[in-house]
């Protein structure tokens, strides 16, 4: 089949959501050279470009995977049913599915119309939307916040953020992430987990949920950390500085630069301080379909020092066995850690 080519006058020609479906289209039967850069060009153009590109495609992936969800089977199919063409140079079946995808995918993931997709600071009268970035197990990801700002999610990690002309907030739901704010001292950067608010303006640090508590870890910058109801008096970390919380106990610790250490799952690397095997575990799993169980108590405490590699939960396991005398019993999908016999 031969495929009209695609120049820079009718991209330029497209709206943004037009533009997006194309990419996800030629993608899905194979991007030329010139494709490649064209959408590299158009993603570096502006943030709603990049923005734009991100919801369709997450809303072609769920129509591509429908999982049994029959609304969305239904949708799919209808999608890819023969339609008639606006622009005859969008003849695969698959952009009118990326056509349609984009429309609902703006609507389910990001407001009722394009222009929720502008950071909010910059649409006089808006509200503040929230938008949802989460990262699957196994998936660390790096992502480009609205406000210049980055934050990197690790494995199965949750958080919503809103950005305004007042303030700029991520909330933590669920892993942990690092974040490298970009200076704006007229909007404050806050990150509310567990109970707790991190308050930066221009600085690195690293948010980590606990199963029974959080772990904040500054390398540069200072950030100040607020109890959610503002009754407990601010502590403020310095570079090198980890504030731990658990069971509503807090510490504040130096730890120089071994902040790099805490801070190398972006890389592949975990590195664990005298943390319960519990909790040890628990970071493990998000990164290994295999998971590690731990159901006896005293085995649950053993504490847990080390560097290990993310997704190697079966390795974690023997060298955890090794070192403390257990057993890794596997079963299944699912590796249980008990005393040896």
């Amino acid at each position: 089949m031969i495929r009209e080519a695609f120049t820079l006058e009718k991209l330029s020609a497209l709206e943004p959501r037009e533009a997006a479906a194309y990419f996800i289209s030629r993608r899905a039967e194979g991007f030329t050279s010139s494709e490649q850069q064209m959408l590299a060009a158009w993603l570096g153009e502006n943030e709603v470009h990049r923005r734009v590109f991100e919801s369709a495609d997450r809303a072609w992936q769920s129509f591509a995977e429908p999982q049994g969800n029959e609304i969305l089977a239904a949708m799919r199919a209808h999608a890819l049913a023969p339609q008639r063409q606006a622009r005859a140079y969008w003849r695969p079946a698959a952009a009118v599915a990326a056509t349609l995808l984009v429309a609902v995918g703006a609507t389910l993931l990001l407001g009722p119309n394009l222009n929720s997709l502008l950071p909010a600071w910059q649409r006089q009268g808006a509200e503040s939307a929230a938008v949802e970035y989460s990262s699957r197990r196994g998936e660390v990801k790096e992502l480009a916040l609205p406000d210049g700002s980055s934050m990197t999610l690790d494995a199965d990690s949750a958080a919503v953020g809103r950005f305004n002309a007042d303030g700029r907030t991520i909330e933590l739901q669920r892993g942990r992430a690092f974040f490298a704010v970009k200076q704006d001292r007229s909007r404050p950067f806050a990150v509310m987990a567990a109970g707790k608010v991190v308050v930066a303006v221009g600085t690195r640090f690293d948010v980590n949920l606990a199963m029974d508590g959080m772990t904040v870890t500054l390398l540069d910058g200072r950030v100040g950390i607020d109890s959610a109801d503002r009754t407990a008096e601010r502590v403020t970390l310095e570079p090198g500085q980890q504030y731990i919380e658990r069971l509503g106990a807090a510490t504040v610790r130096t730890i120089g630069a071994a902040t790099e250490n805490v801070t190398a799952w972006r890389v592949g690397l975990i590195s664990f301080d005298d943390l319960p095997l519990a909790e040890a575990a628990a970071v493990m799993n998000r990164y290994s379909n295999d998971q590690i169980v731990i159901d006896d108590p005293a085995v649950a405490s053993i504490r847990v020092s080390g560097q290990f590699r993310a997704g190697e939960a079966q390795r974690f396991a023997a060298t955890l066995a090794e070192m403390h005398k257990l057993q890794a019993v596997r079963r299944a999908n699912q590796i249980e850690l008990v005393p040896r016999k």
